[in-house]
């Protein structure tokens, strides 16, 4: 069978393949990632990247079917000679060569824009990993683990006993979408150390951060409708934030967890359990529609992996974070 496989257009595409793209893309990031934004905000965004931003693509097996493949290839921050794709199937429509033919379209455009390598993140065992491996030319960078915490009555029982526990020296904030001007400056220098953490070097670039870059990051994050939650520790000498610990909330119900640091000279001293179990706490407070946080973990990333099991996160599935080279002979 011969996919049928079209650049998409935001700006011309009919409203009915945009829906059915941003659809396809939300199903299959919750299947990868835990939680995906919704297709209504999705199509929002669609409408407000600017062109050059991202590239994309539909599948559909004939003329005239709904799209049931979509793919969204963007350069990575940290390294313009490397892409990040997306690419998702409908389930019904997997083991048709949808997925294939979105790939190969992919790749092209990356080659013509001087991309020498594909990045991409797919579940372990199949079909993902067997259809990442079709590929002689691609390599596994690192293994995640995708992890859930229930925001049942056990684990946020579990998650007050660790924040109520008081650090000395030490008191917990939070904030929404923005940081307070008096601690964007502070919070950034606690990102800096985001590439702390095992492998995470493969997966974003050094870059400083003053107070106008976590702003920009600000504007990313919520870019897609998304509410950003940062719970925050700071030192109670300089009022400083010294470690932090993000989430994004969408009306779906799981939030997404990501990044979490300490600043190197605060570690080894329970923040990060702390600033976690907080957040646990003040998403259940603030958005009671969310029943879990995801989050992806390093395998290697063994203290964190520690603290995630003492606040009830479990094991989901396994992904892997994996590079496609685009150079090679023939």
């Amino acid at each position: 069978m011969r996919s049928l496989v079209e650049v998409l257009d935001p700006s011309t595409a009919p409203h009915a393949d945009l829906a059915a793209w941003a659809s396809v893309y939300a199903d299959g990031q919750s299947e990868v990632s835990g939680s995906a934004p919704e297709p209504e905000a999705l199509v929002r965004q669609l409408l407000r990247t600017p062109a050059g931003e991202a590239w994309r693509w539909s599948a559909r097996a004939e003329p005239g079917d709904p799209v049931q493949g979509v793919a969204e290839l963007r350069r990575q921050p940290h390294d313009v000679r490397l892409g990040f794709l997306r690419l998702f199937v409908d389930r019904a429509a997997r083991r048709r060569g949808l997925g294939r033919a979105l790939r190969e379209a992919a790749a092209a455009e990356a080659r013509s824009l001087g991309v020498v390598g594909l990045q991409s993140t797919v579940l372990a065992g199949p079909p993902g990993e067997p259809f990442a491996n079709s590929s002689p030319y691609l390599r596994t960078l690192l293994r995640l683990e995708l992890q859930r915490q229930y925001l049942d009555e056990e684990t946020l029982r579990r998650c007050w006993g660790v924040a109520s526990r008081p650090r000395p020296g030490y008191r917990l904030t939070h904030w929404l979408d923005e940081a307070p001007d008096a601690l964007a400056a502070s919070f950034g220098r606690v990102l800096d150390h985001v590439l702390d953490s095992p492998g995470a070097i493969l997966q974003t670039g050094a870059r400083s951060w003053g107070a106008d870059q976590v702003r920009e990051w600000e504007r990313r994050m919520t870019d897609d409708g998304s509410r950003l939650v940062v719970g925050a520790a700071l030192d109670r000498t300089t009022d400083e934030v010294v470690a932090a610990t993000v989430s994004t909330v969408t009306r779906g119900p799981v939030a997404d967890q990501h990044d979490t640091a300490v600043l190197p000279g605060h570690r080894r001293r329970g923040l990060a359990s702390r600033v976690k179990a907080t957040q646990a706490l003040r998403v259940h407070d603030l958005f009671p529609h969310v029943e879990a946080m995801a989050v992806t973990i390093n395998r290697e990333n063994a203290p964190m992996l520690a603290v995630n099991r003492s606040l009830g996160y479990q094991r989901v599935s396994e992904r892997l974070l994996v590079e496609e080279s685009l150079v090679h002979e023939g």
